[in-house]
């Protein structure tokens, strides 16, 4: 958890993301080398960590988990890398794409059955 620091103090008295496409199921990955940032633009701890855990892809849900934040603190903070062009963002599979459910079961019966 954050500490005594509130929620809203971290993301500046924000509840909302910038961007409406940013989901939990979204990847994230920090950018290798990210452009520099305008003077007046200030990384809180919170961001650097994130920038730090995103060296690999890593969901929004995984990035609040990890960091102890409530999901919405963690869509705002990763909203505001994505924005500055610190991190890139891989939206959610469409439903429609996505395996069918029964499929992965059978697929799991298959592999508990060659034990």
């Amino acid at each position: 958890m954050i500490g005594p620091v509130r929620p809203y103090v971290v993301t500046g008295g924000r509840s909302r993301p910038t961007r409406a496409e940013l989901a939990v199921e979204s990847l994230v990955n920090a950018v290798p080398r990210p452009p520099e940032l305008p003077r007046h633009v200030l990384l809180n701890r919170e961001h650097r960590r994130i920038l730090g855990l995103c060296r690999s892809l890593l969901s929004v849900a995984e990035v609040a988990a990890h960091l102890g934040l409530p999901l919405g603190v963690a869509k705002v903070l990763v909203g505001d890398l994505w924005d500055l062009g610190a991190v890139q963002v891989l939206p959610p599979v469409p439903q429609a794409e996505r395996l069918p459910t029964t499929l992965l079961e059978e697929v799991l019966v298959g592999l508990r059955q060659l034990r």
